[in-house]
């Protein structure tokens, strides 16, 4: 982008270079212009900046028809504002008047440059797109790629009729007669200009049916119908007076001075040229002065007037020279500049490679520590589990140690104290005794027996040998089987999966919690059927315990053997649920993570 704004900026000191060798015209435009542009210098700031380029860009619009240099150096001045800021609107601002400038002038290699870099900068801009697709199918029309032309002519036409930009659409038209026209399709041609002609007419824009009337009278001067192209033409020249559109009336005195020749019309041909010679060294069109230069040589030497024609035509040369010369130029600028382009490219490629290999190096080494610190992490956290886990099972070991501890202790010292107890009070003669004395001894022997009892299921519970022995499922069924020994309340096992054993701590867990809710069923629910559930899935422990009794228990009545199943289910990291069933009854369901079992 950098590359075109200095190609550009070349391009116009050329002009501007080449423009003062052919112009005659007073001092004083240049000391005027000079003045413009002291009163209005640019300061520093974007905000101050934008409104120079609109202001600007407004003088070179005003100048675009009517003196080309001041209309290059506005644009120019546009251009260098806006790269400064890097400002995309203002570069399209700038790129729109050159090509129009470069259009004029046939600078056709240099339109397609500056078409397609506002192609790629006014993606946002439908408006300035369609300007650079028509600008961009004047270029491939001069070439002769007309189907080319055509497309994007189309794609203009498009986006213009729908942002209801009329004359655009209109200008487009009268373009595609154009191609129409230098390919020999005249009667193609026709039509467009017809409609082009009809819409600026509704618009009342003198400028659109000059424009369009001068085509059309160049369509007759290829086909060299001399009147019908001289009647149109006169026609385009009265409406561009009219508006005074200098660079209109230059186009269509050098076209008219081109019929007269042809129908020998010498005397009015070098009238009329030596009128588009002036306009054209007042206007700075190299392309526009060959053409009457050749007109003026070519009507001299049909008045036989050979030496003033030789002169016409060595001016000819000369420009055709000066033509060749700034285009083989630009393309030598073109070409050197896309090599430094290449080299500038190569160069920023190279330092965006080194910037991202020191970013990734620092990526990496940072990456890198943050694996480590993970790794660390995770093997901290593995030898804490496995700790956890260590402590989790020492833990185990040692209430099961201490159970059996105090089981032993019941059993052995309280268990055999009772038991020696009894055998005492059974070596007591009731003979001897009162009648009251015997139903104390007998209440005191019933007593006696009951606590041993309950002192050896105590001890029993506390460690039950089938629990520790052959699990979980083996000791629940020797106790629903004494339970079942009562006859008061059937109790019904069901069991799914558990085809392993579980850990100690589980075990001991499961079979406390089914013994704590077994008792509450036995001493509160008033249920004849019971029935214990339990199954094991992939995820999770679930044991049901279920009864007909009594139904729900409000939770303020609920009493230490629920609370102490909750805790132990909380201990497992598990959920309990306690639902009444319909009509009466009670539901236990609680559900343990295989994660820790």
């Amino acid at each position: 982008m950098g590359n075109l704004y200095r190609l550009l900026t070349i391009l116009s000191l050329a002009t501007l270079v080449s423009g003062s060798r052919c112009t005659s015209g007073s001092a004083d435009a240049p000391v005027a212009l000079k003045k413009e542009i002291v009163e209005s210098m640019p300061v520093a700031g974007f905000a101050e900046d934008t409104v120079l380029i609109l202001k600007y860009h407004q003088f070179a619009k005003e100048y675009l028809f009517q003196d080309a240099e001041k209309a290059m150096f506005y644009s120019k001045h546009v251009l260098r504002l806006s790269q400064k800021h890097q400002w995309n609107k203002g570069k399209i601002l700038a790129y729109n008047l050159l090509s129009t400038y470069y259009l004029l002038d046939g600078s056709y290699d240099v339109l397609r440059e500056l078409s397609n870099e506002t192609i790629t900068l006014s993606k946002d801009m439908p408006l300035y797109t369609a300007h650079a697709k028509r600008f961009l199918a004047e270029s491939y029309s001069e070439y002769r790629q007309w189907d080319s032309a055509r497309i994007n002519y189309r794609q203009a036409i498009a986006i213009f009729e729908k942002l209801g930009e009329d004359s655009a659409a209109a200008t487009c038209l009268d373009n595609l007669g154009n191609s129409y026209r230098e390919k020999g399709m005249f009667a193609e041609a026709i039509p467009y200009y017809d409609q082009a002609y009809a819409r600026f007419d509704k618009m009342n824009s003198d400028w659109g049916r000059a424009t369009v009337l001068q085509n059309r009278g160049y369509l007759h001067v290829v086909k060299k119908e001399g009147k019908e192209a001289e009647e149109l033409l006169k026609r385009s020249l009265v409406l561009f007076q009219k508006i005074n559109n200098r660079y209109g009336e230059l186009n269509v005195l050098n076209d008219l001075a081109n019929i007269y020749c042809l129908s020998q019309q010498n005397d009015l041909a070098i009238e009329t040229a030596a009128r588009a010679l002036d306009y054209s060294t007042i206007f700075h069109s190299s392309q526009q002065t060959n053409w009457a230069l050749l007109s003026l040589a070519r009507a001299y030497k049909n008045k036989k007037m050979f030496q003033e024609a030789l002169d016409y035509m060595e001016k000819v040369i000369f420009n055709r020279r000066m033509l060749h010369t700034e285009y083989v130029q630009r393309q030598y600028t073109m070409y050197q500049l896309s090599y430094d382009n290449q080299i500038m490219d190569s160069e920023i490629q190279a330092k965006i490679i080194a910037e991202q290999r020191t970013v990734q190096r620092f990526l990496i080494g940072f990456s890198c520590l943050i694996i480590g610190f993970a790794a660390f992490l995770w093997f901290n956290n593995k030898k804490l589990r496995r700790k956890n886990a260590e402590i989790r099972e020492a833990m185990a070991r040692g209430q099961a140690i201490e159970r059996k501890r105090v089981a032993a202790e019941l059993h052995d010292n309280l268990g055999g104290t009772l038991a020696s107890l009894n055998w005492y009070l059974f070596g007591i003669d009731k003979k001897v005794l009162s009648p009251e004395e015997q139903k104390i001894y007998e209440s005191v022997h019933q007593m006696v027996g009951a606590a041993y009892r309950e002192v050896r299921s105590l001890s029993h519970n506390l460690m039950p040998a089938e629990l520790e022995e052959h699990g979980l499922v083996m000791a629940l069924h020797r106790l629903i089987d004494k339970m079942n020994e009562n006859k008061n309340i059937e109790f019904t096992f069901n069991i799914s999966g558990m085809s392993h054993r579980l850990n100690n701590k589980t075990e001991f867990e499961l079979y406390s919690i089914v013994l704590e809710l077994t008792n509450n069923i036995i001493k509160h629910s008033g249920a004849n059927k019971a029935s214990i559930n339990l199954t094991e899935n992939h995820k999770n422990i679930h044991l049901t315990i279920i009864d007909n009794g009594n139904g729900m228990v409000e939770p303020s009545r609920q009493g230490v053997g629920l609370k102490n199943v909750k805790n132990r289910v909380e201990s497992l990291r598990g959920k309990v649920q306690i639902i009444g069933q319909q009509p009466n009854g009670l539901k236990v369901d609680i559900e343990i993570p295989k994660t820790i079992v």
